[in-house]
């Protein structure tokens, strides 16, 4: 690469082959940081729904798991899109979101302090150290720190080739003449808006701007303006992730676009007095002169300035979260929508795909709607069953239809987290949860066939199950809906009591359906063909709770095996 640099012939400028390498640097750049983003979700995955969580306490809570979040899922545009998912289903309030976003400006300029330090020399050693972790390593985080180490050897490579492909340019005039353009801040920001939005990246951004510095091609003054830019085009996903989301889920990209564009205003009429703070709280070379000292100090000065507008503009405006929440519902007003259908899945998002770990979270919560919907058939198909007309019958088939969907829709959302990289214990997780929806269908469909089969026979045959009504068969019904409820409880909430509960409520629901099968028997003369068909129904009923106990115990099982087996 070097050799190829030095035939360039700096009169003539072989721009094409600069544009090449520059651009095959930023290309690594950018692989290295998806290596990097993989790995970190994969080991702190687990961990950010806790960091999510802790958000309500207080906004100053909030901006410190904006910003821990960020730094784990290594972009603030992921960040972002996860709030407009989050609001988007009903998780957190709009107000709430402000705080997160703001700290997730601070924790985007992680990134820019370590592609700063100057360590392109180790850059082949963490590739070798990186492949030999991620390609052979025993256990599953020796992989993901594999990953991440690859990663930043990537990405410091980057670096060091779009730094080296514009070496050349310290002699090319034309070049020069337009980085001084740069100073001028309207012309700065618009550049780094625009490159951002393309690449849909600020880390991006800001590695070009050190690379360009790190050479001595790009002042100070002009890095700001671009940085600056670099944080208003960072909207446009989030922005463009709100479309066809609720009136409150673009809210969130507002807020985002909000505090960008108004920290940025801001921040032009202090450009040189930024400049100047940087360059007294970063280190300096007063040994060297000119490029070769605004070589070596531009890029921690570059890293530096971002960390102070992040910062600064975060600690002004947190003061103004209420009024930011008001200002976006007032740009963006809550629109009257229909109604959804219960089979419409209501927590599950394509923006916590990104994340195995928190789309995994969107799939509990949607399957402890599911469980509720099944819960609530079986309680009210067990009332219907005796005395139902065939239109209230009817209308619960089309309930049941309804949970079908909702099934097929956590399928298909399980499915398509498979195929992001997750870790083994994300994978079980995916195959356990599969499972409990297939339990949870299983019981749905039992009582949609009764109810049909059950229903027809009464209406052709003379059938009373009313007369069965009895306290030991009524106590078995009631020990099956609280086997259910429970089992369905810890699908939310994963206890060991509630686990251990519904599994050994087996002998008691066993001895409860034998008793009620005596009573029936001792209820009905088998002479009567009439007393026949309701024996055999009154048989199948109960075959058919002992069925939902079992479903009831396999749900249980698998959210034990899934979560208490950690702990």
């Amino acid at each position: 690469m070097t050799d190829y640099l030095a035939d360039i012939d700096p009169v003539g400028m072989n721009l094409l082959g600069i544009f090449g390498l520059l651009i095959g640097g930023l290309a690594l750049f950018l692989l290295g940081l998806e290596f990097l983003t993989g790995g970190l979700k994969a080991i702190a995955g687990s961990r950010l729904h806790s960091l999510i969580g802790v958000l309500t306490a207080n906004r100053f809570r909030g901006v410190l798991a904006g910003a821990a979040v960020t730094a784990l899922l290594n972009s603030s545009t992921i960040t972002t899109v996860l709030m407009v998912g989050f609001v988007s289903a009903g998780l957190m309030t709009l107000t709430q979101s402000v705080p997160m976003i703001m700290g997730a400006n601070i924790g985007s300029t992680v990134t820019a302090q370590i592609i700063a330090f100057d360590v392109s020399r180790l850059a082949p050693y963490m590739l070798a150290a990186g492949f030999v972790l991620h390609a052979f390593g025993g256990r599953e985080l020796l992989r993901q720190i594999g990953r991440v180490v690859l990663g930043l050897g990537l990405l410091f490579l980057g670096i060091q080739l779009m730094g080296e492909s514009t070496h050349p340019l310290r002699t090319y005039q034309p070049f020069i003449d337009a980085m001084q353009d740069m100073r001028n801040p309207l012309f700065g920001v618009i550049a780094g808006a625009i490159f951002t939005a393309i690449v849909q990246s600020s880390a991006a951004t800001l590695a070009v701007v050190i690379a360009l510095s790190g050479q001595g091609l790009m002042p100070l003054e002009a890095a700001i303006t671009l940085i600056l830019g670099a944080n208003v085009g960072t909207c446009g996903t989030a922005l463009l992730a709100s479309i066809g989301k609720t009136a409150e889920a673009v809210q969130v990209g507002v807020v985002h676009l909000v505090f960008n564009v108004v920290g940025v205003v801001i921040a032009l009429f202090l450009i040189p007095q930024m400049a100047e703070f940087v360059r007294w709280i970063s280190p300096s070379y007063p040994e060297l002169q000119g490029v070769a000292r605004l070589a070596a100090e531009a890029p921690r000065q570059v890293a530096n300035v971002h960390t102070l507008f992040s910062v600064a503009g975060t600690l002004v405006m947190i003061w103004f979260t209420d009024p930011i929440a008001r200002f976006a519902q007032w740009v963006v007003p809550k629109r009257a929508q229909a109604a959804k259908r219960a089979g419409e899945p209501q927590y599950l998002d394509e923006s916590s795909l990104t994340v195995p770990a928190l789309g995994l979270q969107r799939v509990r919560m949607e399957l402890t709607r599911l469980g509720e919907q099944v819960f609530d058939i079986v309680q009210r198909g067990s009332q219907m069953v005796s005395n139902g007309t065939m239109e209230e019958i009817n209308r619960m088939l089309d309930q049941d239809k309804e949970t079908d969907r909702l099934a097929f829709e956590i399928f298909h959302y399980i499915g398509q987290l498979s195929q992001v990289p997750h870790s083994e214990e994300e994978g079980q997780q995916m195959v356990g949860y599969t499972q409990v929806a297939s339990n949870l269908e299983s019981i749905s469909g039992i009582v949609g066939v009764t109810l049909m089969s059950v229903g027809q026979q009464r209406m052709n045959q003379p059938v009373d199950l009313l007369r069965l009504r009895e306290p030991a068969t009524t106590a078995f019904t009631d020990a099956v809906l609280r086997n259910l409820e429970q089992a369905i409880r810890t699908i939310e909430q994963p206890d060991p009591e509630e686990v251990a509960k519904v599994v050994d409520a087996k002998a008691s629901i066993d001895k409860l359906a034998a008793t009620a099968r005596q009573v029936v028997l001792a209820k009905l003369r088998l002479t009567d063909k009439t007393d026949v068909v309701t024996f055999r129904l009154a048989m199948d009923l109960i075959e058919q709770g002992r069925q939902v106990a079992q479903f009831s115990r396999a749900i249980a099982n698998n959210v034990g095996a899934l979560h208490l087996a950690k702990g």
